[in-house]
């Protein structure tokens, strides 16, 4: 019976059926841990509902009763998880001593021992009966495990009059007390890994390379019976294994591992590694895991992990379990295809690869009756980001639209994942396109680098397909990548996890071969291009420190010490932010604003919400601390930009050039139409008035430029290529 319906059972004062649980529980004869949890469950309902006598009564008797069918150890166990749910109880704590003295009368020393543990005193309960169980199976010459970090030590010699070990650990002799020794370690075997490792070294490295998956399930067992692969190679990396030996290593280990029915190996990079010693039934496992989720997607997940798990252990999976999966995937995608959701095209391909494993009929037949009857494929393609379920997607496309999938194809080509694009030219070119014919699909991929990024990065790393690229050098591809990444630092309304996606690719994609492209790509610039480059990644906060780091040392070899003293323009400036004086005072309003209005109803908000009782319930409580986190975070902005800040003054305006401050006169060329743009500070902007904020993307790129140059824009009704034709300092008036 679970602990929250027991306490409801406990407070309506049905004591009746309380005791009925319990002497089920008795009768039982079992001390299994699932039995003990139901004992313990019973103690502490009746200790939360003030129903402490009732619970003492219950344990002594149910001791008495169980010591006259069971044996004194079993007996021990259970007494023991009885005072650890009613750690007050002295009477309890004389019936567990009385026991110990029972079960263990020839063990030298006991009384003693007792009286260090502190069981019959006043030691808290649960550290007082570690200290016992720990203290009477450990013997002369045993080994113990350290609980807190990955030491080990082994037992020279107990004195059982004073109860102190003298031991030997990685840091050399020491004399402990029982107590300490408890808290301390826990008894191990001497084919451990941290025993192993301090006393065996030898043998832990030929163990380790003959039989690793063994030694994976020990280390996992040691370690709560779960482990990531993160952790297991900061066990081993360094100490005993090189990180070329420990790749060889992990994938020899991996392999192993799946076969062994209870080792289970989830996620991907680091993976987890979960030790089950009961029999694991992975279909039933599968489909209870697939019942609990209720989107589409994360069902197709498990049953993807669970098909990859079968193919691992080179076992076939349960088609029964596969058929319900199929079918609730199936209907799941004819109701959204009759919605016409965006996500239709996802869902379909997810149950069509569903159905070829189990070979069900027409398992395609929606994909591509979807596919046939929707005219535009694009957010189709846009929301598959699976290669296998692109590889249907594209199945389909050709069967359902045989005289116009090979354009249809390329136009969606750009959206494509940058590890699905030479699959998706491969089947163009097998269809007898041409280079020439794909070649402007590169155009337009740098021409939208944030909405066409995967397909950015597979130009960077370089297509199968030679010309592909045509005229465009590699250093044009790294600059559109720098610039998404610049946009999306700007950016206020990309979604959180594009941009951090973005990041994330980037990171991989420069860095791949220990940065071999990247190399190969400096190697033709000049250094004033170099330097450029430089500047534009020393303003980049979303490639990680490692990565940015290496990339200046590597750009900066580039650089002639007589461009190093170039000065970064002030609109560059990331440690600069220009206002006018106006701007200043009102962002001065608004921080005054926030932290004697916002921030003092926050605090009073907080006091009323605790005012209520019960934290741990009060959502009210939880979302003042919530936007109390907010709120400092957002003071902690402000304050920082405040320290950025520089009143701009009429004459830091340039005219010979666009610049912050600078009203631009454009002529547009294709029929001479004028419009004005003023490039100011972030805290002057107003659109309305065309007044720009100059760290926007769409303002950056104008920076620089002078009367004469040729700028397009793309701005709400504002569209095309326009001329610079003036250029006015916006502060004078």
């Amino acid at each position: 019976m679970q602990s929250e319906a027991m306490e409801q059972l406990v407070g309506s004062g049905n004591t009746a059926t309380v005791e009925d649980e319990w002497m089920r529980l008795i009768e039982s004869q079992d001390s299994t841990p699932d039995q003990l949890v139901g004992y313990r469950c019973v103690l502490k309902a009746l200790c939360k509902c003030g129903r402490r006598t009732t619970a003492e009564t219950l344990a002594w008797a149910a001791i008495e009763a169980i010591q006259t069918r069971v044996g004194g150890p079993q007996t021990l166990a259970v007494a023991g998880n009885f005072l650890l749910s009613i750690p007050d109880s002295q009477e309890l704590r004389t019936q567990v001593t009385e026991l110990y003295r029972s079960v263990h009368a020839e063990y030298d020393g006991l009384e003693a021992l007792l009286t260090e543990a502190g069981l019959p005193g006043g030691r808290p309960v649960r550290r007082a009966l570690r200290t016992l169980d720990v203290c009477l199976e450990v013997k002369e010459g045993d080994f113990l495990a350290a609980r807190d970090d990955g030491g080990a030590a082994r037992v020279d010699e107990i004195d059982r009059e004073a109860w102190e070990y003298s031991i030997v650990s990685q840091d050399g002799p020491e004399t402990i007390g029982a107590v300490h020794l408890a808290d301390r370690y826990r008894p191990a075997t001497a084919e451990e890994f941290q025993v192993l490792l301090h006393f065996s070294r030898d043998a832990l490295l030929k163990r380790l390379k003959s039989h690793p998956a063994s030694m994976v399930v020990d280390i996992c067992r040691a370690n709560g019976n779960s482990i990531t692969s993160d952790e297991l190679a900061e066990m081993l990396v360094g100490e005993l294994l090189t990180e070329a030996e420990w790749k060889k290593w992990w994938t020899r280990a991996r392999t192993a591992l799946k076969k062994h029915s209870d080792i289970r190996i989830e996620g991907r990079l680091p993976y987890t590694i979960t030790y089950d010693d009961a029999p694991i039934d992975y279909a039933v496992e599968m489909l209870a895991q697939f019942e609990r989720e209720r989107e589409p997607e994360a069902r197709y997940a498990v049953v993807d992990k669970y098909v990859r798990a079968c193919s691992g252990r080179v076992a076939s999976p349960d088609r029964d379990a596969l058929t319900k999966c199929y079918e609730t995937l199936r209907e799941q995608a004819v109701e959204l295809v009759s919605s016409k959701a965006s996500r239709a095209g996802l869902v379909s391909t997810m149950a069509w690869r569903v159905g070829q494993v189990i070979e069900a009929a027409d398992a395609g037949a929606l994909t591509e009756e979807l596919i046939r009857t929707t005219e535009d494929i694009e957010p189709i393609f846009s929301a598959i980001r699976d290669n296998n379920l692109l590889d249907l997607a594209c199945n389909a496309l050709e069967s359902a639209r045989p005289d116009t999938w090979c354009d249809l194809l390329t136009s969606v080509l750009p959206i494509l994942p940058q590890s699905y694009c030479d699959r998706a030219v491969e089947r163009l070119t097998q269809a007898g396109r041409t280079v020439a014919d794909l070649a402007p699909v590169a155009q337009r991929i740098v021409a939208s680098p944030v909405g066409h990024f995967g397909a950015l990065c597979w130009l960077w790393d370089g297509p199968k397909q030679d010309g592909l690229l045509g005229n465009m050098t590699p250093v044009t591809v790294l600059a559109r990548i720098l610039r998404a990444l610049s946009d999306c630092k700007r950016s206020d309304t990309m979604p959180k996890e594009q941009i951090k996606a973005i990041g994330a690719q980037a990171k991989t994609v420069l860095s791949a071969r220990k940065y071999e492209r990247f190399m190969k790509c400096l190697e033709t610039v000049d250094g004033g291009m170099a330097l450029a480059l430089r500047n534009q990644i020393a303003q980049l906060d979303n490639l990680g420190r490692v990565v940015h780091d290496t990339l200046l040392s590597r750009i900066k070899s580039c650089i002639p010490e007589s461009s190093e003293q170039v000065v970064v323009p002030v609109w560059a400036r990331e440690d600069l932010l220009l206002t006018t004086s106006e701007g200043l005072r009102r962002k001065q309003g608004e921080i005054e604003h926030h932290v004697n209005v916002k921030m003092k109803e926050n605090a009073k908000a907080i006091g009323e919400a605790a005012e209520k009782g019960d934290l741990s319930e009060n959502s009210e409580y939880k979302f003042a601390l919530e936007e109390r986190d907010l709120l400092r975070a957002r003071l902690a902005q402000m304050n920082s930009e405040m320290q950025a800040a520089k009143v701009l003054e009429p004459a830091d305006v340039p005219t010979d050039m666009v610049g912050v401050g600078t009203r631009v006169v454009f002529r547009r060329i294709v029929d001479g139409a004028p419009y004005e743009m003023t490039f100011i500070g972030p805290w002057d902007a107003d659109h309305d008035a065309a007044r720009f904020n100059y760290q926007a993307p769409l303002a950056q790129s104008v920076m620089g430029s002078h009367v004469g140059d040729v700028i397009s824009l793309s701005h709400a009704d504002v569209s095309g290529e326009y001329e610079i034709v003036a250029l006015h300092n916006s502060l004078e008036f």
